[in-house]
């Protein structure tokens, strides 16, 4: 297994990876909020948004290559809160350097062979590098395998989202 930076040959297998993820997230998201990429297309204008994400905001993305085969990939951007830039954060944090997770995904058929952890130190490392604090992410409340492996990660609930439809 191999973990590298994403290059522009990738796009077509993260797009796939990409209908799959938004696919799980619909099965295990308690709100019906998420729902599954109908076509390609869909999943490639999504994922464009998120490299340009990464770009934007000295992120990064890799990806887990198998045999020649990308199965898994993780997006990541930084945050820097420095002071002046939001009155509120500023009253109530000290400023900081925040390491966001967007998306991180493994192929169902690879998941406990260590690609996820793979995927996560690639992505410290690289937020280490930036100097970042902290490194956060969000997983949904049904998302009960996910919620564990970052718990075995070491990453520690911090806040709950509270959600209800109004129509």
């Amino acid at each position: 297994m191999t973990i590298r930076p994403f290059h522009p040959k990738d796009r077509t297998a993260i797009d796939e990876l990409a209908i799959k993820l938004h696919a799980h997230f619909a099965q295990v998201d308690d709100t019906a909020e998420s729902l599954p990429f109908a076509n390609l297309r869909d999943a490639h204008g999504y994922m464009q948004r998120m490299i340009s994400d990464s770009e934007d905001m000295d992120g990064a993305i890799y990806v887990a290559e198998e045999n020649g085969q990308v199965v898994g990939f993780i997006q990541g951007v930084i945050i820097d809160h420095q002071p002046g830039q939001d009155a509120v954060f500023d009253a109530v944090h000290e400023p900081r350097k925040d390491g966001w997770i967007g998306l991180l995904y493994v192929e169902p058929e690879q998941r406990g062979s260590g690609i996820g952890r793979a995927l996560l130190d690639e992505m410290k490392r690289y937020f280490q590098s930036k100097n970042c604090d902290t490194l956060r992410l969000k997983v949904l409340s049904g998302n009960q395998p996910a919620i564990a492996f970052y718990e075995k990660y070491g990453l520690t609930a911090r806040e709950v989202e509270m959600i209800t439809k109004l129509w």
